[in-house]
């Protein structure tokens, strides 16, 4: 593959970056905003004071785009550079210039020839003109990919290794292990509204890619040709080895997962923070395949999970006259809830509970129609023999 080293000052990446020629969504990126603020703040200060900032990475491929020229806009064969590292530095340095956040009050002061200039606790717009100048006309060391020489497989073997050392969580690193194409099915699959609307993820969660996480376990714990030995990230890492292979019936996998959540989404009316917690979120969608197997609907479906979050509930244990359906699912949830043991002991459990739920409902409606069926009888044959 071919690879172009050049640099861009800070303020021509503002430009390219208004222009949409350089883009922060290739399907294998992390999410924006990891860093805290004292990482950011670190960051702009090595900006100013002329410190040496890693290299960013891009995959460069040229698309007609609409530019302006001469006061009109014409399409022309433009470079669009998508980047594989260096997000985190470069939306960060295009925020801090937009004004949408202030630096950490400890930040350090930034010497330039001999004059000290303090930038803790200030916004781009509040800073000396010195400090303006001297992070605008910073150069940075690029290295840009051409697509058209570099395969798949080669981008996401550079992006593993770019990341091998650095802070990139294990469930991060997983997205560049399925490819390029996969990341981008379950990128889609991760936007689900049950995910960011209903669901008990946190912003850090989703973040760290978590929620991407549990989908595999989802996919992994349904896919009966694959031997989890666990349910730990680094075998779910493993598992995510095995999409390039049988694609189709992965493909058979997302869409049952798809199923799942849109099932979900017609169920809740409101955030569940219980049953769609990381550790319960596989198991209730995969529970939920199992009742849609069983033809219940959702509002019969939404009263089951009711029942089962008061039955889990050590501090509200329910009792209905009607039926009981005991459960020991709060043994699966102790010490070690990534053992094999105990994640398919939370996924049987909650099955079984659904499934007795159930077929105790079915008997006692079965019930209640044959008493109101025989009463009817008694009243006709009481009426009956009165004409007589």
């Amino acid at each position: 593959m071919e690879i172009q080293n050049n640099g861009f000052g800070v303020k021509q990446f503002m430009s390219m970056i208004g222009r949409g020629t350089v883009r922060f969504d290739y399907p294998i990126q992390r999410a924006g905003g990891q860093w805290k603020l004292l990482q950011k703040s670190f960051l702009i200060h090595s900006l100013a004071q002329g410190y040496p900032i890693p290299p960013i990475y891009f995959l460069g491929d040229k698309e007609m785009l609409e530019v302006e020229k001469k006061g009109k806009l014409v399409e022309e064969l433009v470079m669009v550079r998508n980047v594989l590292d260096g997000k985190q530095r470069l939306t960060n340095i295009s925020e801090f210039i937009n004004n949408e956040y202030k630096l950490d009050s400890a930040t350090p002061d930034v010497k330039i020839d001999g004059m000290e200039y303090e930038i803790g606790g200030k916004f781009f717009e509040e800073l000396d003109e010195e400090i303006k100048d001297a992070i605008l006309s910073r150069t940075l060391t690029c290295y840009t990919i051409d697509a058209n020489t570099a395969t798949d497989e080669e981008i996401e073997d550079l992006f593993f290794r770019m990341n091998n050392g650095s802070s990139l969580t294990t469930q991060q690193k997983t997205k560049a292990l399925v490819g390029t194409k996969w990341a981008e099915i379950l990128n889609e699959l991760g936007e689900h509204p049950l995910i960011h609307n209903l669901s008990a993820f946190s912003k850090a969660q989703i973040k760290t890619d978590a929620h991407l996480t549990a989908l595999m376990q989802t996919m992994m714990m349904i896919d009966g040709k694959f031997n989890y030995k666990n349910v730990s990230q680094a075998t779910i890492s493993d598992y995510g080895l095995t999409f390039k292979e049988d694609t189709e019936y992965k493909k058979q996998l997302v869409e049952k997962v798809k199923e799942a959540m849109d099932f979900l989404l017609e169920v809740l009316d409101k955030k569940e923070k219980v049953l769609l917690k990381k550790v319960h979120f596989p198991m209730t969608l995969i529970t939920a395949l199992e009742a849609k197997k069983m033809n219940i609907d959702g509002e019969s479906f939404f009263e089951w999970m009711t029942y089962f979050k008061k039955a889990i509930d050590q501090k509200d244990q329910m009792e209905i006259e009607e039926f009981e359906v005991p459960t020991n699912y709060l043994e699966y949830c102790l010490k070690g809830t990534t053992d094999k043991n105990k994640a398919d002991g939370r996924m049987n459990e909650m099955i079984r509970h659904m499934k007795a739920y159930f077929e105790n409902n079915h008997d006692n409606q079965s019930e209640v129609a044959t008493s109101q069926e025989t009463e009817n009888e008694e009243e006709s044959h009481e009426e009956t023999g009165s004409e007589e």
